[in-house]
């Protein structure tokens, strides 16, 4: 089903869900930036899962350090199938040269749809 907003519609057609992880591999030293796309598909009224705000309620830490607490995607882009972009700069990688990025469910699970991230210049 095609998502509003401004980005590609593909970029958010297929979703991680769960309780889950990445290790993003970049070169220690730099700092780096990164972009989460996120659109809920599941949950809403008229979807699946029925529901709406509170249905789906997760954090988000890189290398520990929360970027996202309590977050809910249908409330950030205020409803389902919308486009939820968020941004998070100076990231340092961990001494083994990595992102880490961990998904923690609160309520259901923590999904995405995509992840970009990019070395900043200086």
């Amino acid at each position: 089903e095609p998502v509003a907003g401004p980005e590609e519609s593909a970029l958010y057609q297929g979703e991680r869900y769960g309780n889950f992880s990445y290790a993003i591999p970049v070169a220690t030293g730099g700092r780096y930036t990164a972009v989460l796309r996120f659109a809920e598909s599941w949950f809403g009224p008229g979807r699946p899962g029925g529901g709406g705000a509170g249905s789906r309620v997760f954090d988000v830490y890189c290398n520990g350090q929360p970027l996202l607490r309590e977050f809910d995607v249908f409330k950030a882009g205020g409803g389902s199938l919308r486009q939820v972009k968020k941004v998070f700069r100076s990231l340092e990688p961990n001494a083994q040269g990595k992102l880490n990025f961990e998904f923690v469910p609160v309520r259901n699970y923590g999904m995405i749809n995509a992840i970009e991230v990019t070395e900043e210049r200086p």
